[in-house]
């Protein structure tokens, strides 16, 4: 424990580059009191309302609360959304250097609405154009990542499905890990299974990782044998599978497989939690921390998202002060 607090003392030191989704979460959140007379819907009584930064964005924020810097590179579209996003990551302290504006498509927005009194989420709404950006717009991103990434202590490439991860853009990013050993983090999707190559970690959680492998992962030597597949399909130095309540599992070539128990605790939801994950193990390892002591601080800090409802960023001050009660 002494070890990994200072490895979380090492965070300011570490500069990141975040490539991804970039997204605005809205939350609604009231009191239900009783059914529509309209249809079989409960009525909410709107309390209040506010945003936060999600998808890629939200990686973003965490690497900023747990003292990393780091700057955010992704697609917004031309819009209010776009401009909320963008200057809410500012305020973070974070760099918008790589972010790009395109008329073409529209500011994702997902829009939850949470009632009282269990705090329950019972809708959420997405906004998003479902065109992909400019091919001029993409290149941008590509070039942008090529001529940048030597000046990042780490990438972490936070890939919702949304179309700025591509093909060309994994490309790019897998040649420049290899040239310059930088240390590269992925939290991955389907529709770039067949794409990623030669991270330094890899953290699908069990329903990817299943998916990925082709694996029904339904006991441990399923979960051993999934884990490796990925291992090789990815070249990965390694892969952390995230299992919810069961904790994680950690997998690299010619080792046995480690596992990372959660501890017990009352969970509202998870969303966000791999934005945790993916932030908390780049600092880690980018930080010079082994994979244990990144995935140990990453069950540590994915617990704290869970204590709240909606999408949070968890403050290093809390992560230090949770390792120090266990010293």
């Amino acid at each position: 424990m002494d070890n990994l607090l200072k490895l979380v003392e090492k965070f300011a030191r570490t500069n990141l580059l975040v490539v991804g989704d970039l997204m605005l979460d809205r939350f609604i959140r009231g009191e239900v009191e009783r059914i529509s007379p309209e249809a079989p819907v409960p009525v909410v009584r709107v309390l209040s309302e506010s945003t936060s930064l999600g998808g890629a964005a939200n990686v973003v924020h965490n690497v900023r609360s747990l003292g990393g810097r780091v700057t955010a590179c992704g697609i917004v579209g031309n819009d209010e959304g776009g401009n909320c996003v963008v200057a809410a990551l500012r305020k973070t302290g974070a760099s918008t250097a790589g972010v790009c504006f395109d008329g073409a498509v529209a500011t994702i927005q997902k829009i939850r609405i949470i009632a009282s009194p269990r705090h329950q989420q019972i809708v959420r709404l997405d906004r998003e154009s479902g065109q992909p950006a400019s091919a001029a717009t993409r290149k941008k991103l590509r070039d942008f990542i090529r001529s940048a990434l030597g000046r990042y202590d780490g990438i972490i490439i936070s890939d919702y499905g949304k179309g700025v991860v591509h093909e060309e853009l994994l490309d790019v990013v897998a040649d420049r890990v290899v040239r310059s050993k930088v240390i590269c983090v992925i939290d991955p999707k389907k529709e770039n299974y067949r794409h990623y190559r030669f991270p330094t970690l890899i953290t699908p959680n069990k329903s990817e990782a299943s998916e990925a492998a082709a694996i029904a992962i339904d006991d441990a030597a399923s979960l051993r044998a999934a884990g490796a597949k990925l291992v090789r399909r990815w070249r990965a130095q390694a892969v952390l599978i995230t299992r919810g309540a069961d904790g994680m599992s950690l997998f690299r070539p010619r080792q046995a497989v480690k596992h990372f128990p959660t501890e017990p605790r009352d969970v509202f939801e998870v969303t966000g939690a791999g934005d945790t994950v993916v932030a908390v193990c780049a600092l880690a390892l980018a930080s010079g921390g082994s994979y244990e002591e990144a995935a140990l601080l990453a069950n540590i800090a994915a617990g704290f998202v869970g204590d709240e409802v909606g999408t949070v960023a968890v403050p290093g001050e809390k992560l230090k002060r949770s390792i120090a009660d266990k010293i």
